[in-house]
């Protein structure tokens, strides 16, 4: 049953990485860098840090910690399993391989772990205006799709690694949710309101 699991992700992988275009490889070579990554991870973390005005840091906090859950559990993954990406599996004539060849294994897919994980959580977070997280969840669908575009990964090691990445995005935030409404509850009973409470207890640890 594995060995048709794999076949059949090889074949899907050959299909899908040769359906490619000229104009696209620019395209998809920079939706599969680090840089794309780091840039839109850090717009994600300022729109998380600059809504609301007690709750920002902790989501930003928490929103890291789900990124950073991510990396890891892919980077052990990888460790554990150590299957050779498509570029060391095949000849260069044989697949569409333009991005620098590492030294890393394929399974899973780290990009699609940490880009889904990332918007699955911006997406619960703006629930009120989800315009942003449907197109941080469609930037991350494009990154996904270019690790098997530019031969880093085969569809399985995609799959998994979005699989991955919602389930973490989504326990991030539900954790973060559990924190929020155990802070509400506390300034609920706080004899003070919010900007109060806090001018109080700055004053009291000055008079100490």
């Amino acid at each position: 049953m594995l060995e048709e699991i794999i076949e059949w992700d090889k074949e899907l992988f050959l299909f899908l990485n040769g359906k490619h275009t000229d104009w696209l490889d620019p395209v998809m070579l920079v939706l599969s860098s680090y840089w794309n990554w780091i840039v839109v991870c850090l717009i994600i973390i300022v729109m998380i840090f600059f809504k609301g005005r007690v709750k920002n840091i902790l989501a930003t906090l928490f929103f890291l910690f789900s990124v950073g859950v991510s990396a890891f559990i892919t980077n052990l993954v990888k460790f554990i399993v150590q299957r050779p990406r498509p570029i060391h599996s095949y000849w260069d004539s044989a697949i569409h391989a333009i991005e620098k060849d590492s030294d890393s294994y394929s399974f899973f897919s780290s990009h699609s772990a940490t880009a889904f994980a990332m918007s699955v959580f911006f997406l619960l977070f703006y629930r009120v205006n989800k315009v942003y997280g449907w197109i941080a969840l469609v930037w991350a669908t494009l990154v996904a799709y270019s690790r098997i575009y530019v031969a880093k990964h085969y569809p399985l090691d995609v799959i998994c690694g979005i699989i991955c990445g919602v389930v973490i995005g989504v326990a991030g935030y539900k954790v973060f949710a559990h924190y929020e409404e155990k802070e509400r509850e506390f300034l609920a009973r706080s004899p003070y309101d919010n900007d109060e409470y806090f001018c109080k207890k700055d004053i009291n640890n000055t008079n100490k």
